[in-house]
C-alpha cells in the first residue's frame, strides 16, 4: 500500500485562505501523486489545457498497446435533491496501436471501427458502469458524487455532506497554471433544497435506528 504524502501545513493554510477567498487550487502534481498508485500498468500525463485537461498515455489491452489522449472538461457540481452530480465532457480523443499489435481490439483502433467522436456512449455500451455514473451519451459522462463506493452506504455520511453541499458548493471548474481551481458559491441549489438537505441530516440517523430497512427519501 503507498505511504500517503506527509502533512504539508503551509499547504493547508493556502488550500483555507483560498477557500475563504471563493476558490480552491489543487496542483495537479497533488493529482498526479495520487492517481500514480492506482495506475500502475499504464503510463499516464496530465497536463492543464484551459478551461479543462489533457490526458494521454499507454496502456496494455487485450494483449496489445494502446496509446489513447483526450481531452477533458468539467461542469460545476449540480446539486438536486439526493444529487450532487457533474457533467464531465470528454473530446479530441484519439487511440493508436501498433501495425503488428495482435488482437481484435486493434484491428478495430487500426480500421477505424471505434467511435471517438462519441467516446460517452461507447463507454456506455461496452463497460459495465458502476452505480456513480448515472448517465453516458455523446461527449458526457455525469456522475454522481454521493453514490461514490464511500458514501452510498452510509446513510449518514451521505445525508451529512449532501447538506454541506447545500450551503457552499462547487459552481465552477476550470484547469489553469498547471492547477485545477474550483470556484465555490453559496447555497448553489437555492435555500429551500438547503432547508430540505439539513432536514434529512437531521433526521437521517432516527430513521436509520427506528426503520433501518428503509431509506430516507
Amino acid at each position: 500500500m503507498p505511504t500517503p504524502p506527509p502533512f504539508d501545513a503551509r499547504q493547508a493554510l493556502r488550500f483555507a485562505t483560498r477557500a475563504l477567498a471563493g476558490r480552491i487550487s489543487i496542483p495537479l502534481s497533488t493529482i498526479r501523486s495520487r492517481l500514480g498508485p492506482m495506475f500502475e500498468k499504464v503510463s499516464l500525463k496530465i497536463e492543464a489545457v484551459s478551461p479543462g485537461l489533457r490526458l494521454q498515455g499507454e496502456a496494455q489491452a487485450l494483449g496489445a498497446p494502446i496509446h489513447f489522449a483526450a481531452r477533458i472538461d468539467a461542469e460545476g457540481v449540480r446539486v438536486a435533491g439526493e444529487q450532487r452530480t457533474v457533467r464531465v465532457r470528454l473530446s479530441e480523443v484519439t487511440l493508436s496501436t501498433t501495425d503488428e499489435a495482435p488482437g481484435p481490439l486493434a484491428d478495430a483502433i487500426r480500421n477505424g471501427m471505434i467511435d471517438t467522436k462519441h467516446p460517452a456512449t461507447l463507454i456506455g455500451n461496452m463497460v459495465s458502469l458502476p452505480d456513480m455514473v448515472v448517465a453516458a451519451e455523446g461527449q458526457d459522462v455525469v456522475i454522481d458524487l454521493l453514490k461514490a463506493p464511500a458514501i452510498e452506504h452510509d446513510e449518514i455520511r451521505k445525508a451529512a455532506l449532501a447538506a454541506a453541499t447545500s450551503y457552499l458548493g462547487v459552481t465552477g471548474i476550470r484547469a489553469s497554471d498547471d492547477a485545477i481551481e474550483l470556484q465555490l458559491g453559496l447555497l448553489p441549489g437555492g435555500v429551500k433544497e438547503a432547508a430540505l438537505s439539513t432536514a434529512r441530516a437531521a433526521l437521517s440517523p432516527a430513521v436509520r435506528f427506528l426503520w433501518p430497512e428503509r431509506t430516507l427519501r
